[in-house]
């Protein structure tokens, strides 16, 4: 990190003209340490050693001095320092320089703030509790953050985090940092985040098992959602539910479909002859498209006659369903038959696994689900409950070896 003569030294101005040096070489603000001129000797070009052994460095930068503690004793060590610290003074804007970490914050959240709303979500509430629980000045300038202040605000909060929560505070940490390198704050050599004692800590595997329905536990489900009295939108709830497990769909684009995305007879995807759903991916805004299976159709028909009105069909941006999601009756459903907590992942994954058992290929079932990895998501997500909980098809497949 680059100092003035004063910040170093702690030279005062009358100190200063006593030693012989003009206004422009100290600062006004005193500081702990007092010294004088006539205790550095010049022993190379901008290379000082202070009577107590140790080295510093000195360079102008736009009419004033900067100077740099080389802390050692070492004059080749010393060298070696000094040309590095030059080196980085060019990766510096002088005005950058002046940014304080209350500034650089503001300034990270500006500049991500076209990304997903959950993201900005998470990425605010990091920043708050940044502020909130620092410890230290947010107006000290981001040259002057050592790697200890990050360790030291990481470990207020780390015994109360899992890791991934933990990933989290230390990413934030990074970009905030790679944010004051690329803008010339600091050179990439003085980040203190690459210093810090604990960058990352490996996600710990949760044993908890994925649940997913049976044919029989998912129709009882969607015929004890349709059947509750008591629940005033059971019916487009149970045909939320009925819906995510006969397409494979999840619960953010289910909620966002309408009446326009139904190919029916597959005019527009020629690929589908019986008929598609033309699906955009929440988190990525990729489209894809999801066949009308078998019993998927015959049931969007029954949806679609029922959302006529004086006999008219519902227009092309009508949505298929008026609630955003259908969790509290799927909790209740399952309370009432004694079934395991299935979510809606689960009704999801309903399907998945049908596709799976019925030898359909795993990229075809991944490009459904509007994946772009081939299958590999699909694969680690769903291996454990491939054919879990279930005598007979495990004994089919075993058959398969004799």
């Amino acid at each position: 990190m680059a100092f003035d003569y004063g910040s170093v030294f702690g030279m005062n101005v009358e100190t200063a003209e006593t030693a012989g040096l003009s206004h422009t070489e100290t600062v006004e603000q005193p500081r702990k340490y007092s010294t004088t001129r006539s205790q550095l000797s010049l022993v190379g070009n901008g290379l000082y050693r202070h009577v107590n052994g140790t080295y510093y460095a000195c360079k102008y930068v736009q009419g004033k001095p900067k100077w740099k503690a080389l802390e050692t004793e070492d004059r080749k060590i010393a060298e070696r320092k000094q040309r590095d610290w030059l080196a980085n003074l060019n990766q510096i804007d002088s005005e950058a320089e002046r940014t304080t970490l209350r500034q650089l914050i503001d300034k990270l959240l500006a500049s991500r703030a076209g990304l997903a709303p959950k993201t900005v979500q998470t990425e605010t509430w990091l920043a708050k509790t940044l502020r909130e629980s620092w410890g230290n000045d947010l107006d000290i300038r981001v040259s002057q953050i050592r790697p200890s202040m990050l360790n030291t605000w990481l470990a207020k909060h780390e015994p109360n985090l899992k890791n991934s929560s933990y990933n989290a505070y230390t990413g934030f940490l990074k970009k905030l940092f790679e944010l004051a390198v690329g803008d010339r704050m600091i050179p990439k050599s003085d980040n203190p985040y690459e210093s810090i004692r604990k960058p990352w800590k490996s996600p710990r595997k949760t044993a908890k098992k994925r649940l997913v329905p049976t044919d029989e536990q998912f129709d009882a489900i969607v015929a004890s959602i349709r059947n509750e009295a008591q629940n005033i939108h059971r019916v487009e709830s149970a045909n939320f539910i009925e819906f995510m497990g006969l397409a494979g769909l999840g619960q953010a684009e289910a909620s966002s479909l309408t009446w326009g995305d139904m190919d029916w007879t597959g005019a527009i995807h020629p690929n589908y002859p019986n008929g598609c759903l033309a699906v955009r991916r929440k988190k990525t805004g990729v489209p894809f498209e999801v066949p009308m299976y078998p019993k998927l159709k015959p049931f969007l028909q029954r949806l679609f006659e029922g959302a006529h009105k004086d006999g008219n069909p519902p227009t092309p941006e009508t949505k298929l369903f008026t609630i955003l999601d259908a969790r509290k009756a799927l909790t209740n459903a399952c309370k009432r038959l004694e079934f395991p907590a299935f979510t809606q992942r689960s009704i999801r994954a309903y399907l998945i696994c049908k596709l799976w058992r019925a030898k359909v290929d795993i990229k075809r079932i991944a490009k459904w689900q509007g994946h772009q990895d081939g299958g590999k998501l699909i694969l680690s997500t769903y291996t454990e409950v491939f054919g879990s909980d279930d005598a007979d098809y495990i004994s089919a497949e075993l058959a398969k070896l004799n």
